[in-house]
């Protein structure tokens, strides 16, 4: 159970509070399109990236823990298949921090239908024959939660009327940002379970990740208004 709790909280909940601090403390992002921008970026790069390449890891790499975990039968090829669907979300991430079109509504749409679809399964699988374990029951919070997330900023930055051009340094000095703490944050959780402990691979890695993003506030703190 440990294993989803935090998956849910380093892939759902983790985005938006790492967002909202630097919000808090970028003192460039001073209009409403900045911050929405702000919220995207630690969702699709933390949320989506992140969650996708560790779901593939899972899925290929410790197939038959993360069957038992999920209370199903360990050894079927289609897990394999769904860790490259898993690696696909986790690309799509990552190409929807560098772009700003209709790309991200096309991931933001591919989010939604795995997550709701495997929801809808787990659900099913649960009425028919009792199954409760974790990763058939915590981890519907997440895939529900997620496209939620995803789909009320994005409608949000859409709407939001900036008609200042978005600073190309200020943008790339926040992907930069997501980059380190999504990459450091996944690999501490890798490393600590490896080493069975994962909760305090997770927790070095996001505190390794937060001083880069702390390096980052820095950088952006000696530009120019």
């Amino acid at each position: 159970m440990t294993l989803f709790i935090i998956r849910v909280f380093m892939f759902t909940i983790l985005p938006v509070l790492a967002a909202a601090l630097v919000v808090r403390f970028d003192a460039h992002a001073d209009t409403r399109k900045k911050k929405l921008e702000i919220y995207l970026l630690y969702l699709f790069g933390l949320g989506v990236a992140g969650s996708g390449i560790s779901g593939w890891f899972g899925h290929l790499f410790l197939s038959d823990i993360v069957a038992e975990g999920i209370g199903w039968e360990p050894g079927s090829p289609f897990q394999l298949e769904m860790g490259f669907a898993n690696l696909a979300l986790g690309v799509l991430g990552l190409i929807a921090t560098a772009r700003r079109d209709g790309f991200r509504e096309a991931t933001v749409v591919a989010v939604t239908v795995i997550g709701v679809g495997a929801t809808i399964v787990h659900l099913i699988d649960i009425a028919e024959t009792g199954n409760l374990a974790p990763g058939n029951t915590i981890q519907n919070i997440a895939n529900l939660a997620r496209p939620a997330l995803l789909i009320f900023f994005l409608r949000a930055s859409r709407k939001a009327e900036d008609a200042e051009p978005m600073d190309g340094r200020w943008y790339v000095t926040h992907g930069q940002a997501v980059g380190w703490l999504t990459s450091l944050a996944t690999t501490g959780f890798g490393v600590g379970f490896a080493f069975g402990a994962p909760a305090a691979g997770v927790t070095l890695g996001i505190l390794a990740g937060a001083i880069f993003v702390w390096i980052s506030l820095q950088r952006l703190r000696a530009m120019p208004s």
